[in-house]
């Protein structure tokens, strides 16, 4: 009998420990010990075929498998070559990008079972059993053994609901796992590119790419980063979460540091929000002027700037919400929010009313507790967008007590603000006095508020108050 897997669940274990040295954040290894020979007659018995040789021997060997991980959450799996000084004089080539990966791979014994596809119908005994389930993805689609096209070693496919379509993805069970050992569990969300014939192709330029990038994400050390090119470099791969990234960063001119985003941004304006991200957590006032320039009419000057398809409704609203951000981040603060304040009223809708969730988008970033004084006479229902935002704004123990003291609108947006900055651990310390001040004005609302809901929300936040003044 062939051996396809003697090493796999070395391999994987190797390549979960790859990931988690390398940097790459949630990674979950997880395998259960292979089933018997007995469980495997009862499968078998169960849907009334032999299984393949090799998924035999893959569920002997492990029974249940899961490797996920995911990217950091800013980061940029691009060619980094494209972005140097050489290679940044042709723009009109569109560089290498992979987008909308994640990585999960594994089997499952308990899903293994037939699939009929929604709608098929089945005329045979042989079409209800032609597809054996091996696992399923993330998104719920499933992963398949097509036993039409060999009844000893069929061919995996995946079946992607939403386009009703079934993608080849190997022509063999041990291609299949092979591929994606290679690829360290890689899944994307749309194979076209990197498929012919035959299925996944190793060395398509996507994932010729993806396996370049990860050999370097796993290798590359932030002690390594010795010049602002090579920091810059390892910033796109793991983020700036980590608080060693931004203090490796103050080493240079904060102009510098936007020169070298500059530069990027230039090369690949697709990926804006996130260059723009970098942007505002690693040059700030060093980005000034190119900020300001965002906020210009829409010259030629200030529209290179801005992403592809910006008069999309869509691809605006995310460019304004950056925009908002990056004033935040690089601009004074009076200046950046005045900013922002004039953009939000000039394009209020038509009955005059700002939309909670669109002003906290853009004003939350900023931090500042004169967000919540400007967005006192312009507060309405719905609350929940308007309470994120004074939550996120700082408000002092006056600004809590003072909306806690005012109409029945007020209070509903603080109280629930005061629910969100316990959960996210926002809230401030505050002076025995002010505690009184809160705990009364809430138990006083809880006797005039009507509906349930409102009087739960009250209590839930009493309660969580209560349990942090004894601390």
């Amino acid at each position: 009998m062939t051996v396809h897997f003697a090493h796999i669940l070395e391999k994987l274990g190797e390549i979960a420990d790859r990931l988690r040295q390398g940097g790459m954040p949630d990674v979950a290894y997880q395998c259960t010990k292979g089933i018997s020979e007995e469980e495997l007659t009862e499968l078998e018995e169960r849907l009334q075929v032999t299984l393949p040789a090799s998924l035999s021997e893959l569920l002997k060997r492990c029974g249940s498998l899961h490797l996920l991980w995911c990217l950091p959450q800013h980061c940029i799996v691009a060619d980094e070559s494209e972005y140097s000084y050489e290679g940044s004089h042709d723009l009109e080539q569109e560089p290498t990008n992979l987008d909308d990966i994640t990585g999960e791979f594994g089997w499952n014994y308990e899903d293994i079972g037939y699939f009929t596809s929604y709608g098929e119908d089945t005329d045979s005994a042989a079409d209800e059993q032609r597809y054996l389930i091996l696992n399923y993805n993330g998104a719920g689609d499933p992963i398949l053994l097509d036993r039409a096209t060999s009844a000893t070693e069929p061919a995996v496919f995946c079946y992607e609901h939403e386009l009703d379509q079934f993608t080849l993805l190997a022509e063999s069970l041990p291609t299949y796992i092979e591929n994606m050992l290679a690829l360290h569990g890689l899944w994307l969300w749309d194979w076209s590119n990197v498929l012919d014939e035959h299925g996944i192709q190793l060395d398509s330029p996507p994932l010729q790419l993806w396996q370049r990038w990860l050999d370097m994400f796993c290798t590359m050390k932030l002690e390594d980063a010795r010049s602002l090119e090579t920091l810059i470099h390892y910033t796109t791969m793991h983020g700036v979460d980590h608080p060693a990234v931004l203090q490796a960063f103050q080493a240079y001119d904060p102009k510098d540091i936007f020169l070298a985003w500059e530069q990027r941004i230039q090369c690949n304006p697709a990926q804006f929000a996130t260059w723009a991200f970098f942007v505002g957590e690693t040059a700030g006032i060093g980005a000034a002027d190119w900020v300001r320039s965002l906020w210009e009419p829409d010259t030629d000057t200030a529209q290179a700037w801005r992403p592809p398809a910006s008069n999309n409704t869509h691809a605006r609203a995310a460019f304004i919400s950056t925009r908002a951000y990056l004033s935040a981040r690089c601009l004074h603060e009076q200046e950046g929010l005045t900013k922002v304040y004039n953009d939000l009223i000039q394009h209020r809708a038509k009955d005059g009313k700002l939309e909670g969730y669109t002003v906290s988008g853009q004003l939350q970033h900023f931090h500042s507790p004169q967000v919540i004084d400007w967005m006192r006479d312009k507060v309405n229902h719905p609350v929940d967008g308007w309470a994120v935002l004074f939550a996120y704004s700082r408000p002092t123990d006056e600004q809590v007590i003072e909306w806690l003291s005012g109409s029945e609108l007020h209070q509903k947006i603080a109280t629930e603000a005061l629910n969100i900055m316990i959960q996210r651990d926002l809230l401030p310390t505050l002076e025995a006095d002010a505690w009184a001040s809160i705990s009364n004005l809430l138990h006083a609302s809880l006797q005039l508020v009507m509906l349930k809901k409102d009087k739960r929300r009250i209590e839930a936040v009493l309660e969580q108050l209560s349990h942090l003044e004894l601390r």
